[in-house]
């Protein structure tokens, strides 16, 4: 008894030791902090409409849990879909998935801190997981039931592990980094672009003598059991290698250009838009970082002679940043924020470590300064990023809401059997569970699509989506009823119509 007692009391005073560290208790208050703001943002968003994507991810959820009949593409992938597809067996509500991705969001904090001390110490790491803990696109994708927040945690812890196995020589966190990537790679694709990284970093400072090192050969296989359920059930699903097929689909060849065009017209438009990720004044202090980097160019033939540790590190750090900004700009067909945010993680260390050189050269004028020159910078950078958070959010929670009211007014208030012309397809099966139509290109192909099809007994048109230009003429000139409307304020944003004039009273259904 006095044996456990006194265990009991030697891990209480463990942890009053930890907290009372000054760098441990910051890294809590900036836990606290990154936790605080989104918990307020999740209260605000947990139970706003879903966006074309979202929905198709949470179609995919309703087919695994409930035998759904909905086909979808090798783009997307399963892993999100499936995991939410066992909380809609416990609940139908979106508030399980939702929450999922609050935890993984506030993860990439604490994976940004442990990155970041270990590529340099602790101090690097703290400002680092302050930049990720108040960084608005962290926070906005928090929001959405996408595939990006999961994609940029296993990135990050990804790369924590596959550097200390580089730094250490550790196989255990070589193995746990192989089963981290493959997971990440079910849950979005791009996350394995690590590993192209990886082989970058290999290739320079080992040339080709790494294909000798047994512990990489096990880790490749690790990687391969993991991810070989998503392999097969991608066979079974798709007939092929499903990550193949799934990048061959987004490629550049599907905006009808060559990879060289898209690699220009990715990178260009990626870094034209970071002034907006980060403000201009921390993406100055990003450029002074990489400029720091200078010894990896200097001394790029020592690192490829001899592996100087530090170079290594700079190799490492630079190549998860540019990497993921690369192969997202060569082999994706248009550009999105969110297809870069897995090089963010890097972008906010070589920033961090150029702020922590600015106080260390300042401190040693005067350390009060130093003290109030870093609060004041980090402030700023922290208002100017949950501003940009802030309305970003707001002025997105609502959208869609019609959509969303249109697909429950479809499953309520209409036949089993009949059916709605609809560009938002995916967005109404998910909130009616009942199939709809997608519009044809031409009037013509809808005439025939009605006389071949007697149960479409409706068409939807919507300011969000954009109908073929036909719609809106043949709404007139076959005058249309009015089955209901949705409507911001005066203005409607949705409209169901009666096709071939069936009976209804236009008053009655212009109300909201």
């Amino acid at each position: 008894m006095e044996t456990s007692e006194q265990s009991l009391e030697d891990r209480k005073n463990k942890i009053i030791k930890w907290v009372r560290n000054p760098y441990n208790a910051t890294f809590i208050l900036i836990l606290i902090l990154a936790i605080a703001i989104r918990i307020y943002y999740f209260a605000l968003t947990y139970n706003q409409p879903l966006w074309w994507d979202e929905a198709e991810y949470m179609n995919i959820a309703n087919r695994f849990a409930f035998g759904l009949e909905y086909e979808f593409t090798p783009v997307r992938p399963v892993l999100l879909s499936f995991v939410t597809s066992l909380f809609f067996r416990l609940s139908p509500s979106l508030f399980f998935p939702r929450f999922l991705l609050l935890i993984f969001s506030i993860s990439s904090v604490i994976g940004v801190y442990l990155l970041g001390k270990e590529l340099y110490h602790k101090k690097i790491g703290l400002i680092a997981a302050y930049l990720m803990a108040v960084f608005y696109l962290n926070m906005f994708f928090t929001s959405r039931l996408l595939v990006d927040m999961p994609s940029l945690t296993f990135f990050i812890f990804s790369a924590l592990y596959f550097y200390r196995y580089f730094k250490y020589g550790s196989h255990k966190a070589l193995y746990i980094g192989a089963v981290l990537i493959s997971i990440g790679t079910a849950f979005k694709q791009s996350t394995g672009f690590f590993l192209m990284a990886v082989l970058i970093y290999l290739l320079i400072t080992e040339k080709f003598n790494f294909l000798k090192r047994k512990e990489l050969w096990i880790s490749g296989i690790i990687f391969f059991l993991v991810i070989s359920p998503y392999l097969i059930f991608g066979y079974i699903e798709f007939g092929g290698f499903v990550l193949a097929q799934g990048s061959a689909q987004v490629g550049p060849t599907s905006a009808g250009m060559t990879n060289f065009q898209r690699f220009y017209q990715g990178t260009s438009g990626y870094f034209d838009l970071f002034p907006t990720y980060l403000s201009w004044t921390l993406l100055l202090i990003f450029i002074l970082g990489l400029l720091m980097m200078y010894p990896l160019i200097l001394g790029f033939d020592i690192l490829i002679k001899k592996g100087d540790k530090q170079l290594k590190k700079l190799l490492f750090l630079f190549l998860i940043f540019i990497i993921p900004i690369v192969l997202a700009s060569t082999l994706i067909g248009h550009n999105e924020n969110r297809y870069i945010i897995n090089a963010m993680p890097a972008v906010f260390i070589i920033s961090s470590a150029f702020i922590y050189r600015l106080f260390r050269i300042t401190k040693k004028q005067n350390k009060f300064f130093a003290v109030l020159i870093l609060i004041a910078l980090l402030a700023y950078i922290g208002f100017f990023q949950l501003s940009s958070t802030d309305s970003l959010i707001r002025v997105k929670v609502d959208s869609y809401s019609e959509i969303r009211d249109a697909g429950y007014w479809y499953r309520d208030n209409t036949p089993p059997s009949d059916l709605l012309v609809t560009k938002s397809v995916i967005q109404v099966l998910f909130y009616s569970k009942k199939e709809s139509v997608s519009y044809p290109q031409t009037e013509q192909e809808f005439e025939d699509l009605l006389q071949n099809n007697p149960k479409i007994k409706y068409l939807m048109v919507s300011a969000y989506e954009n109908q073929p230009a036909w719609t809106n003429s043949y709404v007139e000139r076959n005058n249309l009823d009015v089955a209901k409307a949705f409507f911001r304020g005066e203005q409607p944003i949705v409209i169901i119509y009666h096709l071939k004039n069936q009976s209804i009273s236009i008053n009655d259904s212009m109300t909201q």
